[in-house]
């Protein structure tokens, strides 16, 4: 076995891997995104290693670690976020081999780095990913929430506002205001990230009234399926679904179909009642575009956005979980806005 960097080439191979490893849990979602490096280009610098297997060159395991600048008790410090963490299932029994030898590899790496602190995010309900990330030597520091929304077919909100094209200069101090509220808020997203999305016209600023919200189109690049449901989920899943085929007005895939999903990466308000209109903006935008989902996100200490969302939303809680030289947990801080490249 052999520990080496990421190729082009790889790109088929690893999506083949991502979408038959479905995360575990309540749960289980496949990928189905085409470009398994779309997450990459996202970060200012970074690595991504490969396990292969020298006799037939067979992909063992992959991950990998992206840089960039967080808010971190006040300060600006240089982090890593690891992702991508992938097991292909016909080496699944052979974890422990092939993980020891690219943890030591990413461990080398990092070490060898300026950057301060690394994070990764784990379903909470994903015990097997959970306890790879803890015997990686991460501890546990916060739960962030994920809220999934079936979209639903809503009137215009006469009053909305969109901008299709806003300013970097606008959105970086979206997030730069965010910053005095908490950790783990990325403060270079204009050097990589807003720019790509301004380019590919993927992301928007919505308001009404007092709210805002700052919309992230993530259809083509992290489409994904409900590949299992477990527990009460399932006879939910069921029902809803034969709603949605009955009386068309709200979207609900069938299990194994892909997903088109906005991501709302920021929603804040100072009245509720511009809170809600905007959020029934949001979904009258998505049905007209053909979205099924939108996702929303807040720390779990938090209720702001959630309370906006009604009955039909679904919690998926990440465990936020770091690393440090000095090994000890860093004691974050409330996470104020969604890091969008988590």
């Amino acid at each position: 076995m052999i520990i080496r960097d990421v190729r082009p080439e790889d790109n088929e191979k690893l999506l083949e891997i991502e979408k038959s490893s479905a995360q575990e849990g309540k749960i289980w979602l496949t990928s189905y995104r085409t470009d398994f490096f779309e997450k990459s280009r996202y970060f200012r610098e970074g690595f991504f290693f490969v396990a292969e297997n020298e006799g037939d060159g067979e992909i063992i395991g992959c991950a990998g670690a992206g840089f960039a600048y967080y808010s971190l008790k006040g300060e600006k410090v240089k982090g890593a976020y690891l992702y991508g963490l992938r097991t292909n299932p016909k080496f699944r029994l052979k974890v422990a081999f092939w993980l020891k030898a690219l943890v030591k590899r990413m461990t080398d790496v990092l070490q060898d780095s300026d950057g301060v602190f690394a994070f990764s995010s784990v379903k909470t309900d994903n015990g097997r990913s959970a306890k790879i990330t803890r015997h990686l030597g991460f501890f546990p520091e916060r739960v962030f929430n994920i809220y999934a929304v079936p979209v639903i077919r809503n009137p215009r909100v006469k009053g909305t506002l969109v901008d299709y094209s806003p300013s970097i200069d606008e959105l970086s101090t979206i997030f730069e205001s965010a910053s005095l509220k908490g950790d783990l808020v990325p403060l270079d997203l204009s050097e990589t990230f807003f720019p790509k999305l301004l380019e590919q016209r993927r992301i928007r600023l919505m308001s009404f009234g007092s709210a805002r919200a700052v919309m992230w189109d993530t259809t083509g690049q992290t489409d994904f399926s409900i590949s299992k449901l477990n527990g009460g989920l399932k006879p939910l899943h069921k029902v809803l679904r034969g709603v949605s085929i009955t009386i068309p007005a709200i979207r609900v895939p069938r299990i194994g179909q892909p997903i088109k999903s906005w991501q709302v990466i920021e929603l804040s308000y100072d009245d509720k009642k511009d809170g809600e209109k905007l959020v029934r903006a949001l979904h009258n935008a998505a049905w007209r575009e053909n979205v099924h989902l939108l996702t929303f996100g807040e720390d779990s200490e938090e209720k702001r956005v959630r309370s906006l969302l009604g009955v039909l939303t679904f919690k998926l809680p990440f465990q936020i979980m770091t690393i440090n030289r000095e090994n000890k947990p860093l004691g974050l801080r409330k996470i104020p806005i969604w890091p969008p490249t988590l």
